[in-house]
């Protein structure tokens, strides 16, 4: 963060309004009416709340490029890791025949995120197209989800029965998520919860080391002690097994948002354009699509009235 920057959040963070604020919102289902905020001092003043209390908050833009706007900005502010995008699967929002992987694998990393983050300081930046899709309910996550330590033991025949029964296919290199390879002692696995692969260094059947790599360069990347390993969020899980994602946020959760009507709007769209497109889907060449339109893993748009009712909420 560039002392400018710092400076500047640190004044909003000691005044008057950024305390009066904070203080209105410790109150359950708190209702605050911004105004008058221009530029960056809507991003100032979001971020200054978040290193102020300890509620997670969640910002829904109006759209995508307005999404990717904020977070830049609070990336910028709060650094990478208390920013978190959550984007829509698809190459545009609304239109569902083209998915998106690097998008899908960020969701998946975001969700892992909220499930595990401790700490004051976080900020969830997201869209309506992004909340119209269900994530995969936290317990469920947890029960299959693959954890690896170092200095535990891990039995590779095991794991790969394990991989494969999750999706994983075996490569020579791995490249995308959802492959894994095995070369003596050295395991590369391409998880769809992290934005590069693991490398798991083995002795016998103890893990050695674990550390990220660039799959391009090979170069090593961040050391780790321990990794969670997760299958594709999109088509491992039943709908039953999915929920809205404001199911899985905290309960003193602050949702930051301009227009609700926009919003609600916004998802009633989707959720026509989704039932036009599921009367093609069988016509469709991708398995994946057809996975996710066969359990039209989606929100109703009148189910996320109640959702937000229950948070505390800032109208910005």
């Amino acid at each position: 963060m560039s002392s400018n920057i710092g400076y500047l959040l640190q004044k909003y963070r000691q005044s008057a309004q950024v305390q009066a604020l904070t203080a209105s919102l410790s109150e359950p289902q708190a209702r605050v009416q911004l105004a008058g905020l221009k530029g960056a001092q809507r991003a100032f003043v979001l971020a200054a709340t978040a290193e102020s209390m300890p509620a997670l908050q969640v910002a829904v833009c109006e759209t995508k490029d307005e999404a990717a706007f904020l977070f830049n900005d609070l990336t910028g502010m709060l650094g990478e890791s208390r920013a978190w995008f959550f984007p829509d699967s698809f190459k545009r929002p609304t239109f569902f025949d083209l998915l998106n992987p690097t998008q899908v694998l960020q969701r998946s990393e975001t969700v892992h995120k909220l499930t595990s983050a401790r700490g004051n300081g976080h900020v969830l930046i997201t869209y309506p197209e992004a909340i119209f899709e269900r994530v995969v309910k936290p317990a469920v996550l947890k029960h299959d989800r693959i954890d690896i330590a170092v200095g535990e033991s891990l039995d590779v025949d095991t794991s790969i029965e394990i991989l494969v029964g999750y999706g994983f296919v075996r490569a020579d290199f791995v490249y995308e998520p959802g492959q894994f390879s095995i070369r003596g002692g050295i395991v590369d696995l391409f998880s769809y919860g992290n934005e590069f692969p693991y490398r798991i260094e083995l002795f016998d059947d103890e893990v050695e080391s674990i550390r990220t790599f660039d799959p391009i360069t090979q170069m090593s990347k961040e050391k780790l002690t321990t990794v969670s390993v997760i299958p594709n969020l999109n088509t491992r899980f039943r709908q039953d097994q999915k929920a809205p994602v404001f199911h899985i946020l905290p309960d003193d959760t602050v949702l930051w948002i301009n227009d609700i009507q926009f919003v609600y709007d916004r998802l009633q769209y989707c959720f026509e354009q989704a039932e036009k497109f599921a009367v093609t889907v069988g016509m469709q060449d991708d398995t994946e699509l057809r996975e996710i339109f066969r359990d039209r893993a989606f929100v109703y748009p009148g189910d996320i009235t109640a959702d937000i009712e229950g948070l505390r909420v800032v109208f910005t």
